[in-house]
C-alpha cells in the first residue's frame, strides 16, 4: 500500500514507522514546514490525516477534490463533518475517519452503550465521563470522550447534551471533563454512580501504537472501499 501522510507530529511519525515495518511504502509526508502540499500528492493509496482542528477541513477538503481515499484520526471538527462528506461524495471518494482507532476504545464504545442501556432504568445513578491525555492536546474535552457521551446520550433516555468541561446546569446534561497531564497517551472512564456505589468503564491506552496500528488497518480498508463515508463499525464487527 502506498500511503501520504498529512500531519507528521508523534502520530505521523510513528504510522511512518510501522507502516514501512509492515511493508508498506510512504510516499508522501506533508506536514507545516515541509516544501510539498496536499496538492502534490499523487499515485498514492489511501492519505492519512493527523493534524489539528484548525486545518483539518482544508485538508481534508483538498483530499477530497484530489480524489484521495483518506483516513482522518483529527479531532475537534466534528461540527463540519457534513460539509466534508459532502466534498468527498461529490468526487466519489471514500473518507474513513474516527475520533479514536483503537480496538480498545471500540469495545469500551460497544460496552458503554450495553451499560447506558442497562442503567436507563435505576435513576438513582448518575453519569459522568472523565478523560485524561497529554499536556500537548488542543481539544478537551477529547473527540473520544465526546464519543462516550452521545452514545450514553443515545440509550439513556435521562441524558439528552454534554456538559463539556463545565458542571452540569440540570440532570439532562452528561458532565464530560478532560484533564491534561504529562505524557499521558488517553484515558477514559464512563461512571454512573449512586450515593452507595459506582460502576465504571475505562479504557488505559499505554501507549500510541494501539492508535497508530488501528489506523493503519483503517486505511487497509478505506484504501479497498468504494465511495462512501466509514468509521470503526463498518472496520470491526462485534458479537455482542
Amino acid at each position: 500500500m502506498k500511503i501520504a501522510l498529512v500531519g507528521y507530529g508523534k502520530m505521523g511519525k510513528r504510522i511512518d514507522e510501522l507502516a514501512t515495518r509492515m511493508g508498506h511504502e510512504v510516499a508522501f509526508r506533508i506536514s507545516s514546514s515541509s516544501q510539498q502540499t496536499i496538492h502534490d500528492i499523487i499515485n498514492v493509496d489511501v492519505a492519512i490525516e493527523f493534524t489539528n482542528p484548525e486545518s483539518a477541513v482544508t485538508n481534508l477538503t483538498a483530499l477530497a477534490q484530489n480524489g484521495i481515499p483518506t483516513v482522518t484520526g483529527t479531532t475537534g471538527w466534528m461540527n463540519e463533518l457534513d460539509t466534508v462528506s459532502a466534498a468527498f461524495e461529490a468526487t466519489g471518494t471514500p473518507l474513513f475517519y474516527a475520533s479514536n482507532f483503537s480496538v480498545g476504545v471500540f469495545v469500551t464504545r460497544a460496552l458503554t452503550e450495553k451499560l447506558a442501556t442497562i442503567m436507563n432504568g435505576l435513576p438513582d445513578y448518575a453519569a459522568s465521563i472523565d478523560e485524561w491525555h497529554h499536556i500537548h492536546k488542543k481539544d478537551s474535552p477529547s473527540g473520544t470522550a465526546l464519543s462516550l457521551a452521545e452514545d450514553v446520550i443515545e440509550h439513556h433516555e435521562a441524558y439528552t447534551s454534554v456538559a463539556p468541561d463545565r458542571a452540569a446546569e440540570d440532570n439532562s446534561e452528561l458532565p464530560v471533563k478532560g484533564f491534561r497531564e504529562a505524557e499521558v497517551p488517553g484515558t477514559h472512564t464512563v461512571r454512573f454512580e449512586s450515593e452507595i456505589d459506582k460502576i465504571e468503564i475505562t479504557h488505559e491506552a499505554k501507549s500510541r501504537d494501539g492508535f497508530v496500528l488501528g489506523a493503519i488497518q483503517a486505511a487497509q480498508f478505506a484504501a479497498k472501499q468504494p465511495a462512501g463515508i466509514y468509521t470503526m463499525k463498518d472496520l470491526i464487527k462485534l458479537s455482542i
